[in-house]
């Protein structure tokens, strides 16, 4: 094999290198740009407990001012603990909940009228402990439990899946407080269901 042969066989797997290095690259930017899209925003400052429950998902300002569509929900454990873990774990595993490692957050499958939900920790970052694992975890003080929309221009089908659950998540122990983190009435859930119909 001659100089220029060697040369240009060098030259050529050099460039498949660089096409194949490129690719890997440009495969990561995009993960990391659908992880960031999927990840909460930050806390600026601390808040008292209470107030330290956020949304998981960051808030849009919205242009024209329309009735809010609820999607998000809160439960604020009264006795945070080992017993109020479990039993959290143990109703996520009855309603076939999976849980993504990376975002520390269930999802729940939806209803055959409604949408998925998430459920994820209702303080920063938002991210709750493998509770399905059989070992102690950090207590949780509370979870928020949001509606996945399929189409964010549409209201949920049947806002029962997400009130259920919430009803259930709260029967562990704790209240219910709604993205304004205000205590719920059966108001609030009435004018839930007269959203979706």
């Amino acid at each position: 094999m001659n100089e220029t042969t060697l040369a240009t066989w060098l030259a050529g797997v050099a460039l498949l290198l660089g096409l194949v290095s490129l690719s890997v690259v440009g495969v990561v930017l995009a993960r990391r740009r659908a992880n960031a899209a999927e990840k909460p925003a930050e806390p600026q400052e601390k808040a008292p407990p209470v107030e330290a429950i956020a949304p998981v998902a960051p808030r849009r300002e919205k242009t024209k001012q329309k009735p809010k569509t609820q999607q998000c929900l809160f439960v604020v454990f009264d006795s945070p603990g080992q017993q109020a873990n479990q039993a959290l774990g143990n109703l996520l595993q009855a309603r076939n909940a999976f849980y993504e490692a990376e975002l520390g957050v269930y999802h729940l499958p939806p209803s055959p009228e409604g949408y998925p939900l998430m459920v994820a920790n209702s303080a920063p970052p938002g991210k709750l402990p493998p509770l399905h694992a059989d070992e102690e975890q950090p207590p949780v003080q509370g979870v928020s439990i949001l509606i996945r929309f399929l189409n964010t221009r549409r209201v949920s089908r049947n806002p029962e899946a997400l009130i259920d659950f919430t009803h259930e998540v709260a029967d562990i122990g704790g209240h219910i407080l709604d993205a304004d983190r205000q205590p719920v009435t059966e108001e609030t859930f009435d004018a839930l269901r007269r959203e979706a119909g």
